[in-house]
């Protein structure tokens, strides 16, 4: 019984701990809201928007990226926690000359799975971060995707660049550059499917 009842307590204290404590628009800056518990929530249905599959074509190459709005994911750092409404995204790209599939992780479900980060929108730009796979010694990029003025069913994917802030060396490539990317390196119209 003794096992029992502490086992409940520890519960109940957690359940206690990780408590939304006030809710703010997604875009809020995060150092205003020090305490535990604020829920950066989607207000304004801003993600909403990018949300589906997304498909273009180019250098001959299929590209089908998928994004998926997670709500009130818990993120925790440090000592704190905090939740959030956040974009993630995934991606295939297939050789249509080959019809061979150069990159895939279309079958990530789980939001840890999703190699693709929404990081902020501003004026109709929303930037993204993406990081590769240990093997690929999590090689980033970024890049952002911008609406098109009257056209809901199409976005710009532009602004490539990998991210050298988080690169470290790599020993299974000489550098940055020789580590291979299937994100698209130039700008491309995506049309929504």
């Amino acid at each position: 019984m003794k096992k029992i009842l502490t086992i409940a307590l520890l519960a109940i204290s957690f359940a206690c701990k990780s408590q939304v404590t006030q809710t703010v628009p997604r875009n809020s800056l995060r150092h205003e809201y020090p305490q535990n518990g604020v829920y950066f929530k989607d207000l304004n249905n801003e993600l909403t928007f990018w949300e589906g599959t997304w498909e273009a074509t180019l250098n001959n190459k299929k590209y089908t990226f998928v994004f998926t709005k997670f709500i009130q994911h818990l993120t925790t750092y440090g000592n704190g926690y905090c939740y959030e409404d956040e974009l993630r995204g995934k991606y295939k790209v297939v050789d249509l000359a080959t019809n061979q599939t150069l990159y895939n992780n279309l079958s990530a479900t789980n939001y840890d799975d999703y190699s693709i980060f929404g990081l902020s929108i501003r004026n109709g730009d929303f930037s993204f971060w993406f990081q590769d796979v240990a093997s690929k010694c999590y090689n980033s990029v970024q890049f952002s995707l911008q609406k098109i003025n009257g056209q809901p069913n199409q976005i710009r994917y532009c602004n490539f660049r990998l991210d050298e802030y988080h690169y470290t060396d790599c020993p299974n490539y000489a550098d940055q550059l020789s580590i291979p990317m299937f994100l698209p390196q130039e700008n491309v119209i995506l049309i929504k499917q």
